[in-house]
């Protein structure tokens, strides 16, 4: 626990259980070193028993949400091109970050990571707990002016549940899902599915709805980058390398109540919200300066000390949501049902000095086994005496025993996107000095992307994975034997279905930790440790919410 997390221990204790204004937070984060948006990260990361008590007082140094002004154009730097606008075919952050605007799912997260209404606005289950009604929205317009239905929903959740590696999942314990009547859905499984709600709040490769009449001319095969959703911002115009412009939807139907995290009441303050593609870090940093752009995704620790006092811009170090890691084809000659191989490259791994290249000082990561970060009742340290081995003698050893021929290791790692490359190059480096051959890849992310999909195409690649509020939504352990990797486990297979079907969290908790150990000890990917970065965005920004776990919410920013 660095200073900042005991001091924020003793604070939390020292007004636990009583009333405390949002002045007097205010100064008692001042008192610590910690100004209000920091503190409200801060507190945001707080696990155990004050974690409730945590929430709350970060929700309440939030902006007041419905307080914003209406009006003018919100100009965002995005760190590569988005690619695709159909969220049921990507994982990739930016068409989430971008989805989030455009789009709406059945259900949600709030601000403590419970589910939250959005398209459902209630829902009932059997005594069995088989079957799930949901209640949907009335009077809801998609962008295009149809209406939204029970059809609308069924026919994305269908296409879905084909594309997606989690709606795979679900459809595979589906045994109906069919429109009742215009505004109820009715969801019947072929046995208890406990995480159904965690599957529908997916933020990437999420199950939005789209209009069935879109649905059904896209087809099998077809992509779908109409952008039409019923979100509060409506695709205006695509260009790709250019930007992305999203208009204010004048006929979006709001959920009552205030603001609520990812749910809640959306309020499209901007008239426009343009999301431009500037792969080079430092030509986004030299447009935050020069006041080009009103947020940049994406800018690097090492920037940290020349934008923390620059005028006209804040920035705030966000707590830990994102965690390097290295992906491992279990599908390349190299590394099928070579487990000695795998070992290997486990073994010649020093995971700090890639932290440091990629974070640089110790206030930006952590070395930390956890698949689930500590904010999350999931956190454990299973499989903890396998990570970060750092043991050369060991990896030369295993590659010994797996009979390495020197056949080159192709590894992606893509410099649009800072920590890649950063994790990647001294990874490789360190691999090279026991004997493996690396030939290090860095084409651009969108291509990576499209190349992990190819069993044949590649052996290793680094990504990061964010931020998630339950371990069915870890991309390997949710989509086991199916995203991109393909963990094909005959021991983890059964524990990710048991894990997904159960409802009781103290018996999902004990599967989790048995899976967490298998990843260690089978190497499906390498987790490098927790990674802090910074949020960099204009002082002329309104409703800043440090909780960015799953996206920033561009809907409630505003123009001061």
């Amino acid at each position: 626990m660095n200073y900042q997390e005991r001091d924020i221990q003793r604070m939390l204790m020292a007004i636990k259980d009583r009333e405390i204004s949002r002045r007097e937070l205010v100064k008692r984060g001042a008192a610590i070193g910690i100004g209000s948006t920091a503190l409200a990260g801060a507190l945001s990361a707080v696990g155990g028993p004050l974690q409730l008590q945590a929430r709350a007082l970060a929700a309440s140094l939030q902006e007041d949400a419905s307080g914003g002004n209406f009006g003018g154009t919100i100009r965002i730097a995005t760190y590569s091109e988005v690619g695709t606008l159909d969220e049921h075919t990507t994982t990739g952050e930016i068409t989430a970050v971008l989805g989030f605007c455009l789009y709406e799912t059945l259900v949600t997260y709030d601000y403590q990571y419970g589910i939250a209404p959005e398209l459902a606005t209630d829902w009932t289950i059997s005594e069995d707990g088989l079957t799930y009604t949901f209640n949907l929205k009335r009077d809801v317009f998609f962008h295009n002016g149809e209406p939204f239905t029970a059809a609308d929903a069924v026919a994305s959740l269908e296409r879905w549940g084909v594309i997606s590696g989690v709606g795979q999942n679900v459809f595979a314990a589906t045994a109906s899902l069919e429109a009742t009547d215009e505004h109820t859905l009715t969801w019947t499984f072929t046995q208890p599915y406990g995480t159904i709600f965690v599957a529908l709040s997916h933020n990437t490769q999420a199950p939005v709805i789209y209009p069935k009449s879109i649905v059904d001319a896209a087809g099998d095969a077809a992509t779908i980058e109409d952008g039409i959703g019923t979100g509060p911002y409506q695709l205006a115009e695509w260009v790709p390398d250019s930007h992305v412009r999203m208009e204010r939807f004048d006929g979006y139907v709001a959920a009552e109540g205030g603001a609520n995290g990812y749910g809640g009441t959306k309020y499209a303050y901007a008239d426009i919200l343009e999301f431009i593609p500037v792969p080079d870090g430092s030509a986004r940093v030299a447009g935050m300066q020069a006041g080009d752009y009103h947020h940049a995704m994406d800018i690097t620790n090492d920037n940290y000390d020349v934008l923390k006092d620059y005028p006209g811009i804040v920035t705030t170090i966000d707590v830990p949501v994102n965690w390097p890691v290295f992906f491992l084809n279990w599908e390349s000659p190299l590394f099928k049902d070579n487990l000695a191989m795998r070992q290997a490259v486990a073994a010649s791994l020093n995971h700090e000095p890639m932290l440091q290249a990629a974070y640089g000082s110790s206030e930006f990561y952590a070395l930390d086994p956890g698949l689930m970060m500590k904010q999350t009742a999931w956190y454990t340290d299973a499989g903890g005496d396998l990570y970060n081995i750092n043991d050369p003698d060991l990896a030369k050893a295993k590659l010994e025993e797996a009979g390495y021929d020197g056949t080159p290791i192709r590894f992606m790692a893509s410099q649009e996107i800072g920590y890649m490359y950063a994790t990647g190059l001294p990874a490789s480096q360190q691999m090279e000095a026991v004997g493996f051959n690396v030939d290090l890849q860095t084409p651009d992310w969108a291509t990576v992307r499209e190349r992990r999909a190819i069993k044949e195409d590649w052996d290793m690649f680094v990504t990061g994975h964010g931020f998630v509020p339950d371990p069915t939504q870890i991309s390997y352990v949710g989509q086991m034997n199916i995203y991109p990797g393909w963990w094909n486990s005959e021991t983890g297979l059964p524990l990710a279905a048991d894990l997904a079907s159960k409802s009781d969290f103290d018996e999902r908790y004990a599967v989790w930790e048995e899976i967490q150990q298998l990843a260690y000890e089978e190497i499906p990917a390498i987790k490098i440790g927790d990674g802090a970065e910074i949020s960099v965005i204009s002082e002329d920004l309104g409703g800043w919410d440090p909780q960015t776990e799953r996206g920033v919410k561009f809907w409630n920013l505003w123009l001061k």
